[in-house]
């Protein structure tokens, strides 16, 4: 008996419906996020440009030419960028995207902002930077970007976060990794969330050594001139192998003087520039301390993180 082949029509007619179901997930998925897109007019006299774009998956690295990888890092959906223009000339471009969880949208947000930048009322947490605005909200990330630094395009893009923020009926809670930070003199807006090594590295450049396999990590800055490094792995196995290879690899690097300590779970080191910093392990954890700090302060700042997570 011969077996069974299917025929050309059969073929064809199961290919129309492949891509009739991935067309029809598509605008699924892009009305879930268009709807929080403030329609013309909603916003004073800013109306849309042109028709909305959306990005899924790896076709975001079609969008952000070599900046897509830090989003899927953080846990990228997929995104919706819509133009608005106002009757004078001004435009401003909103990004809304869709990220795993309220974790992930923190995350991206800490990546995207700064200290410097003016703090908003908006969303989770909201900044305006010179002409770009960012919030999170649930497990949103909004960033609206004008084109110059005029007091009308400024307001415009308030005028539009406003109106985003309206329509995302979402909450979300920042990661409980952050709470565990000392909260005396506190750096505002210094607060940056990991969930990779892009993220860490991107922090501060000690971390062009590797350091994997941590599931979160957060770092804050000071007003006495140094830097708070937490990061969490799943098990004590992977903290004290991972901290006995950030030990190695700087004692092994030119650039690094590693000093020993009686303390076998605490070590110090120095760069070329002077720049000294203190390393621990405890249970699941890593900490880090950077910058203008003595042994005794930073021995303090580790004993303050682990009586506060309990590990």
């Amino acid at each position: 008996m011969k077996p069974r082949t299917s025929s050309p029509h059969s073929r064809i007619f199961y290919c129309l419906c492949f891509f009739l179901f991935i067309a029809l997930r598509l605008l699924a998925f892009q009305d879930m996020l268009t709807k929080y897109l403030p329609k013309s007019g909603e916003a004073e006299n800013w109306k849309r440009e042109g028709e909305p774009q959306y990005f899924e998956g790896e076709a975001l690295y079609e969008y952000i030419d070599g900046g897509a990888e830090i989003y899927h890092e953080y846990g990228f959906k997929h995104v919706t960028v819509q133009d608005y223009v106002n009757p004078t000339g001004k435009s401003v471009s909103v990004e809304i995207f869709e990220m795993t969880n309220s974790e992930s949208a923190y995350g991206i947000y800490t990546f995207k902002t700064h200290k410097a930048g003016r703090k908003l009322s908006i969303g989770g947490d909201a900044q305006l930077a010179d002409y770009y605005l960012n919030f999170w909200k649930g497990n949103i990330l909004v960033t609206l970007t004008g084109f110059d630094e005029t007091s009308e395009t400024r307001d415009g893009l308030l005028l539009l976060a406003k109106g985003i923020d309206a329509k995302l009926d979402l909450s979300g809670n920042r990661p409980q990794i952050v709470s565990h930070l000392p909260a005396e003199n506190f750096v505002s807006q210094s607060m940056k969330y990991f969930k990779g090594i892009l993220g860490l590295r991107n922090s501060h450049p000690f971390f062009a050594l590797n350091i994997w396999a941590f599931e979160e990590g957060v770092k804050a800055d000071y007003i006495e001139g140094y830097s708070v490094f937490f990061l969490r792995f799943k098990g004590s196995d992977q903290s004290f192998s991972q901290y006995e290879q950030l030990k190695k690899s700087y004692a092994e690097h030119p650039e690094y003087k590693v000093h020993k300590t009686s303390n076998t779970e605490i070590f110090t080191a120095l760069d070329n520039r002077e720049r000294r910093f203190f390393v621990s392990v405890h249970g699941t954890s890593i900490f880090l301390v950077l910058g203008d700090i003595n042994h005794i302060q930073a021995l303090q700042i580790f004993q303050k993180i682990q009586e506060e997570i309990g590990d």
